[in-house]
């Protein structure tokens, strides 16, 4: 069967496209990634070896408000041509949904890692807050707005995956699908290539670098925290360049700033670090605390999210609240104890066999069999 994969672009190398590029290599099915931008130099350089088609031509947006009106709006008007294939997947983290206003005579599957994160009731103010001035009256009509184009686009999915029990529900508390039409289908690890038994004097947090991932707060705790020897390296992709320069600008001198790292590095990072840090704004799953479970690494992730559903506390890592003191003291714990940390790496590493990629494709192939064969 013929698969079109769209996934409205595709420009950072985080949780969403590690999605789509495994459907595109493990599928039995004939996979083509459709998306309205492609940045070949800031996405995961394993999209060059995929059949992936710009449709957009989109330019990279610098503002939530270009982001809304390029990859939320115009694609509600977009007629794509899909003639060649047999069922369509969306890839949905907020912008996704818009596309099947136009293009719906399709079966089609979305795969949710969260409804638009700016729309919900947790974050709006966060949201809010981050357009100018002028703009942040017009903030609740923009998005509600937005939410009769989401219902629009998600009336038009015969059926929903979402990637942890956190995205489902809110997803349901919404009301833009039915409980018989979502499955909870959690992201997998590629455990068998992340072996790892290295435990050198660094802290890791890798993530992208976007304010509600909370990286601040990880120099804080980390600067509070006895940890004599010890360094802490913050990576991932810089799609948020303002971002960056506050995080660079708030490191001091046992931090380590590293932006748009390449595979092999991000590799090496996990490979060789003592401990994992993980303390985003709740987070509908994090592919980061499975991916370090992994690399046998302990996390310490803040007690919200989807952290919840992969970290057992004590044994695999911890879950803390949010002040940067009482993350310090468990900073301080774990540095002091590497035995400790060894024992809870070896159960991290059992732990993230739960999730395999394998029985996140099989399942994820099964369904698509069953929407397209009606």
């Amino acid at each position: 069967m013929k698969l079109a994969v769209y996934q409205p672009y595709l420009k950072e190398r985080g949780g969403s496209e590690k999605v789509v590029r495994e459907i595109a290599e493990r599928s039995s099915h004939d996979v083509t990634i459709l998306t309205l931008l492609y940045d070949e130099e800031s996405t995961f350089d394993s999209f060059q070896d995929i059949d992936v088609r710009e449709v957009g031509g989109e330019d990279n947006p610098d503002s939530f408000f270009s982001q809304a009106l390029n990859f939320g709006l115009k694609p509600a008007f977009k007629k794509l041509d899909l003639e060649e294939f047999d069922a369509l997947v969306v890839s949905e983290a907020g912008f996704g949904s818009p596309i099947t206003v136009r293009n719906n005579d399709l079966p089609t599957i979305a795969y949710c890692h969260t409804p638009l994160r700016a729309a919900l009731p947790e974050f709006r103010e966060t949201y809010r807050n981050g357009f100018h001035s002028l703009l942040r009256p017009f903030y609740p009509v923009m998005i509600s707005s937005y939410n009769i184009l989401e219902s629009a686009g998600w009336r038009n999915f015969d059926f929903v995956f979402a990637n942890s029990a956190l995205t489902k529900s809110r997803i349901l508390d919404k009301g833009i699908t039915s409980e018989d039409k979502i499955e909870v289908l959690n992201p997998g690890v590629d455990v068998d290539g992340t072996e790892s038994g290295k435990y050198g004097n660094y802290f890791f947090y890798p993530s992208r670098f976007e304010p509600y991932k909370r990286m601040e707060l990880a120099i804080e705790a980390f600067e509070e925290a006895d940890t004599d020897g010890f360094e802490l390296v913050i990576a991932g992709s810089s799609a948020d360049k303002d971002y960056v320069k506050k995080i660079k600008s708030r490191a001091g001198e046992n931090v380590r700033i590293e932006t748009d790292v390449p595979a092999e590095r991000w590799e090496e990072l996990y490979q060789n670090c003592y401990s994992v840090l993980f303390l985003a704004e709740n987070e509908d799953w994090g592919i980061v605390p499975l991916e370090a479970m992994a690399h046998r690494k302990p996390v310490i992730s803040v007690d919200e999210g989807g952290p919840r559903e992969q970290i057992i506390d004590g044994e695999t890592g911890f879950l803390v609240g949010t002040g940067a003191e009482e993350i310090a003291r468990k900073i301080e714990a774990i540095a002091s104890d590497r035995e400790q940390v060894r024992t809870m790496g070896e159960k991290a590493r059992d732990r993230s066999k739960d999730f395999s990629w394998q029985s996140f494709i099989e399942r994820f192939d099964q369904k698509v069999d069953e929407v397209a064969d009606g």
